[in-house]
């Protein structure tokens, strides 16, 4: 929202040219919405870098900041806009709608959480990620002021001091998580071994658990930008808590993993 409004100027300064300069002619609205375009993503990108100064790079927070949520999330719809995916959604109907939830999916490549933190942004979710991202350069500071938490899976304490974050703010009501329980991309399309803790927070937090797959993002990079790459993000199954709650970590996560399979065909 906070990217479009940055249109405004554009859209107001071509309507002046147009209706209140009709001596001049058409061909001059062409570099005028060029310049008013480069002109709104340089504001854009200034007012990112100034805003990566007052968020903490080490910091676990407990709200979502709005102001850093609408930034990071413009980012992210106009990296998918201008990268051409397509996405097609299944089974967004069956997403809770009075609870939070741990959102569990495959994980094919970088582009995985920007799609789906794009599709589900009608509901306040972050996610659990390896701790060289929160690294990143603006990207790292953004997410964390938007409740991201890094894991460290080579760390138990570290690991678990997480998944207690990450369930405190679920109860807080806060938002919901999402995580790969493989812990890295599959370069291969194979699903990857998982970690059996990545599914405590939904035991700790008392939630149920929103089973998905997501296809065709590890195509992007290479469609870039001369083809369309259509994507396709399916939520399979949604495990109620009181079965999360009720089933043993290894078993709940072996049962996910193998309907996973079934359904990817892997």
């Amino acid at each position: 929202m906070l990217y479009y409004l940055l249109w405004i100027p554009a859209v107001l300064s071509t309507a002046w040219i147009y209706f209140l300069s009709p001596a001049l002619s058409c061909w001059w609205l062409l570099p005028v919405l060029i310049g008013c375009f480069v002109a709104a993503n340089l504001v854009y990108v200034l007012l990112m870098f100034v805003c990566t100064w007052f968020a903490g790079p080490n910091k676990m927070y407990a709200h979502i900041s709005p102001f850093y949520h609408a930034l990071t999330m413009a980012l992210d719809g106009w990296i998918l806009a201008l990268c051409r995916v397509k996405i097609h959604v299944e089974g967004l109907e069956k997403m809770p709608t009075d609870t939070e939830y741990l959102f569990v999916s495959n994980h094919r490549s970088n582009f995985d959480p920007m799609v789906q933190w794009w599709v589900l942004r009608r509901w306040r979710l972050a996610f659990v990620s390896k701790p060289s991202n929160m690294r990143k350069f603006v990207i790292g500071p953004f997410v964390r002021r938007c409740c991201f938490l890094p894991i460290d899976r080579e760390n138990a304490r570290n690991a678990l001091t997480t998944i207690n974050a990450a369930a405190d703010l679920i109860r807080a009501h806060e938002c919901s998580f999402a995580i790969y329980p493989e812990g890295t991309r599959s370069k291969s399309g194979e699903l990857l071994p998982w970690h059996a803790g990545s599914l405590k927070i939904a035991q700790k937090a008392g939630v149920p658990i929103v089973v998905a797959t997501i296809e065709g993002t590890e195509r992007i990079a290479h469609n870039v930008p001369w083809r369309r790459t259509h994507v396709y993000l399916r939520i399979r199954e949604i495990i109620p808590a009181e079965t999360v709650k009720a089933t043993k970590t290894t078993d709940l996560t072996e049962g996910i993993r193998s309907k996973m399979l079934a359904e990817l065909g892997k």
